[in-house]
């Protein structure tokens, strides 16, 4: 039983050995060529990596120089913005420091002015009598 089981599974590979001869055939003709075609690409491969190489370290420096430039850019315009706001403290300070200036004279005159009208006032009255 054991035999005649083996015997039928050797004739069906047989079987699918004789009908792929030829695709085996072909495949095992084409090895050659298909191994000198690889061997062709890891060469351009590394011949590709080997030329880029040098770029992309340049790469790599310019952009760790451009990080820096924009570090530097940011820094400046922090402060700048520091500058700017402190400046215009100021100013708003001095704006209105003369403006309490201003209305302090202004009450200070109308004081004033108050005051004389009282006494002219008072002079008119004793004229008058």
């Amino acid at each position: 039983m054991v035999l005649l089981k083996a015997n039928t599974i050797l004739k069906e590979v047989k079987k699918v050995l004789e009908d792929s001869n030829e695709a085996i055939d072909t495949t095992i003709k084409e090895l050659p060529k298909i191994t000198h075609n690889i061997n062709e690409i890891i060469k351009e491969t590394k011949t590709t990596i080997s030329t880029l190489t040098p770029n992309i370290d340049s790469l790599i420096v310019n952009l760790s120089d451009i990080s820096g430039t924009v570090n530097n850019i940011t820094g400046i315009v922090e402060d700048t913005t520091e500058k700017v706001q402190d400046s215009v403290y100021d100013v708003s300070n001095s704006l209105v420091g003369t403006a309490n200036s201003v209305t302090n004279s202004a009450l200070g005159i109308v004081d004033y002015l108050e005051t004389t009208k009282d006494k002219i006032e008072r002079v008119m009255k004793l004229l008058k009598m």
